[in-house]
């Protein structure tokens, strides 16, 4: 159960505000020979409403759906519960009277969150941070990511607090692009979605660096992730053109390893392994090698 506790004497309730984010408020409701007053309030998630005994008798309050039950409230006290579950109508009844009277407490999700990430596209596995504020202080902040692509479960990747001033932040690696989101209230509240993507490592060698005109020359590579791309180029840049061309194309082993034997051209020429747009997986980006120098005499 939330916690609840009775006051003794008045509570004084405000709003807070620190660089234009609400950070706490509620509401007051007096327990009355008449019934509550007023008999409907609307809150936000996570805001307390207090329950103050406005009679010169014992009164008390109870709420089956919101689950809290306060028992007896003298003249002059209060009883407070933090309203942090679904948003939505809450009724309660005023109990000590006869007949009994009922009110309703709207709880709403009106805050927001927002998100940033401080890369878009990252190295495979290399850490990217994400920030941002939330509306509800203190209170947990989940980051989830969906990989591109798909379109089933979103999966947790950090589970965080806002501070007192709303802020938050924490660090993932990135070993998968997809979509990002962060959720507040009880995951009732999302920010705008954050898309981000991998750059795969391509990596190449030449057997052979120096070779006749016409004879093999065998390019070995490894990509990784091996998921990062179906197939990978070898392309040629020849010492008399500034263009690179696709000389050969293979399929991505399991393991990432791939492995080309060509005819090796005339001339300083250089050669490299790229995995373009159209061979990469979702959530991946097109990447290079570094390029080899292969002289064909």
């Amino acid at each position: 159960m939330r916690s609840a506790r009775v006051l003794l004497g008045a509570l004084a309730l405000g709003v807070l505000f620190t660089s234009g984010f609400a950070l706490a408020a509620g509401a007051t409701v007096s327990l009355t020979a008449e019934g509550p007053q007023p008999e409907t309030v609307t809150v936000d998630w996570g805001d307390t409403v207090v329950f103050s005994n406005g009679d010169t008798v014992d009164r008390g309050v109870m709420s089956q759906r919101a689950g809290f039950e306060s028992g007896v409230i003298t003249p002059g006290g209060s009883y407070e519960f933090r309203f942090d579950a679904r948003a939505g109508r809450y009724g309660f009844i005023e109990t000590g009277t006869r007949p009994t009277f009922s009110g309703v407490v709207v709880v709403t999700a009106a805050g927001k969150v927002t998100l940033t990430a401080s890369k878009k596209i990252a190295p495979y596995k290399a850490s990217i941070t994400l920030s941002g504020r939330s509306t509800y202080a203190g209170t947990p902040v989940v980051i989830q990511l969906r990989p591109a692509g798909a379109s089933g479960d979103w999966t947790t990747m950090l589970d965080l607090t806002a501070a007192a001033n709303g802020t938050y932040s924490g660090t993932i690696r990135l070993t998968a692009g997809g979509r990002v989101r962060a959720l507040v209230a009880a995951g009732q509240v999302s920010s705008d979605f954050a898309d981000l993507a991998v750059l795969p490592s391509v990596r190449a060698r030449v057997n052979r660096t120096r070779v006749k005109k016409g004879e093999k020359v065998v390019v070995t590579g490894r990509v990784i992730p091996a998921s990062a791309a179906a197939s990978v180029d070898l392309e040629e840049r020849r010492e008399d053109r500034s263009n690179w061309l696709r000389k050969a194309t293979k399929t991505v082993s399991k393991n990432g390893t791939v492995t080309f034997v060509v005819q090796a051209s005339g001339g300083r020429n250089h050669l490299r392994l790229a995995l373009k747009r159209g061979a990469l997986e979702p959530g991946f980006v097109a990447a290079v090698s570094r390029p080899m120098l292969v002289v064909g005499t």
